[in-house]
């Protein structure tokens, strides 16, 4: 979904992943753009990078390593510009773990969690599955699910909520009576 720098994204959306990406890659052009008015602008580099590292998301492959590499140059140069900017180190420490979780290699302990639970992600969703359909079936039943008991505290609460009900009632009462022996 390369554009050239006039174009704009299309709008035409036919998914939120689509609108995702349409969405990012406008603000890359924008602040390209903006970049290019003003090579001064860390700012611009800022969302630059910021941009295309949220793009190198819905890339795969060497496509999503260029990517990110192309966001931490983008985000370098903000710093060179403005040492003192915490987006662009923020962003860049993202940019720095998105390339360290790309690199496919067996030895790289991110990776083989990232692994690991992608083979056991459908294990989890079945227990996730069990554990909603359980939890639903209790709730029809009346509750044969745990019933949490109430605390002494809760019960003072109660009583307290009561009194300052009737004191509001009686009060009322008396009001509405003094004002209709006034009349």
């Amino acid at each position: 979904m390369a554009l050239a720098v006039d174009e704009e994204p299309s709008l035409s959306l036919s998914s939120p992943h689509e609108h995702r990406e349409n969405f990012f890659e406008a603000a890359r052009l924008q602040a390209q753009r903006d970049f290019e008015k003003d090579k001064k602008n860390a700012q611009a580099l800022v969302r630059w990078g910021g941009a295309l590292l949220e793009l190198a998301h819905y890339k795969s492959g060497r496509e999503s390593t260029d990517m990110i590499k192309q966001a931490i140059v983008k985000l370098q140069q903000s710093l060179e510009i403005d040492p003192s900017r915490a987006d662009a180190e923020w962003c860049l420490g993202n940019a720095f773990t998105s390339m360290k979780c790309s690199i496919q290699d067996p030895s790289n302990e991110t990776y083989k969690k990232a692994i690991e639970m992608c083979e056991k992600a459908p294990e989890y969703y079945d227990e996730i599955q069990a554990h909603i359909q359980a939890q639903i079936m209790g709730d029809m039943t009346g509750g044969a699910a745990a019933k949490v008991l109430p605390s002494p505290a809760d019960f003072w609460y109660d009583v307290g909520g009561w009194v300052v009900l009737g004191a509001v009632l009686v009060g009322t009462m008396f009001l509405a009576r003094a004002s209709a022996k006034s009349s």
